[in-house]
């Protein structure tokens, strides 16, 4: 767990340095480890990194050799295979070992659709000088958090609406419909939050500013189109053994563990229990 804040003004003013140091301190305990700033042109970052993946090396903000800077909030999974298919084998191509720089070299390469090539969880800000804009994404299921607010002097972001309200940049003012929701089902839905003024980027989304002001936004679905395929039990399981099996050697893969046995053969060794289980019942019954 990482924190992430950051300003753009509307004026191309560079970012006063008292909100991004309160956002800071009100995110400091998301991440003990690292303390990373960033002032470029109209744009103020900053992360306070818990490192896990390269201790060395990984202090964000992260570079490319074109000028784009980004700090993140997340892992991503296959960055060993993004690593050799970026790099053509070549270490040196890469800054770091962090996982959090390949979605550099993702953007530089496939611009805004880089987010199509990640597998993981993130909250990401990513800014671009040369092409003016400060991007923002978020995995497709919204297991990183990211919210902003709009205000008539700079666009913020952050990982937590409070260090918002702590930059002062918004006030903590609730809305009722957002709270009531809130307290019946335990969160809140959609991109409006309990405060006032402070959205969130969807989960899927990648939102683009320039000048302060949101000009684009695209999102990516976590499920695939199309209804339910019809498949019977064993079809079934196969298929998930498949996909879960994949999807771990990814993720294992990247935090240097190994797979464990499929979930196929466990649920195929319960049903034989369950199976013997009641043979014996039986039996035990004077059944046949």
């Amino acid at each position: 767990m990482c924190g992430i804040a950051g300003l753009m003004t509307r004026d191309g003013s560079p970012p006063p340095l008292a909100p991004l140091q309160a956002m800071a301190s009100a995110l400091g305990h998301r991440g003990p480890d690292g303390d990373g700033r960033y002032r470029s042109a109209d744009v103020g970052m900053m992360q306070t990194r818990l490192a896990i993946i390269d201790l060395k090396t990984g202090d964000q903000p992260l570079y490319e050799p074109s000028g784009a800077a980004l700090i993140a909030n997340g892992e991503i999974y296959n960055y060993i295979e993004l690593r050799n298919e970026l790099g053509c084998g070549r270490a040196e191509v890469f800054s770091t070992q962090s996982d959090c720089e390949l979605p550099l070299h993702l953007y530089r390469r496939y611009g805004l659709e880089f987010t199509a090539h990640l597998r993981g969880m993130y909250a990401i800000a990513l800014h671009d000088p040369a092409a003016g804009r400060l991007v923002l994404t978020r995995d497709a299921f919204g297991i990183k958090p990211l919210y902003y607010a709009e205000t008539p002097r700079a666009f913020a972001f952050a990982s937590e609406p409070g260090a918002l309200i702590a930059a002062g940049i918004v006030q903590p003012r609730l809305v009722g419909r957002a709270r009531n929701e809130l307290l019946q089902i335990q969160f809140t839905t959609g991109r409006e939050t309990i405060f006032a003024g402070v959205n969130r980027v969807l989960p899927g989304e990648t939102v683009v500013v320039r000048q302060g002001r949101i000009v684009e936004r695209r999102r990516r679905e976590a499920l695939p189109e199309g209804g339910p395929l019809p498949l019977g039990e064993e079809e079934a399981l196969v298929r998930l053994d498949a996909a879960l099996l994949e999807s771990g050697a990814a993720f294992n893969g990247a935090a240097g563990r190994t797979p464990g046995q499929s979930l196929h053969d466990r649920l195929y060794r319960k049903r034989c229990r369950r199976r013997a289980a009641g043979s014996a019942r039986r039996c035990a019954g004077g059944g046949g």
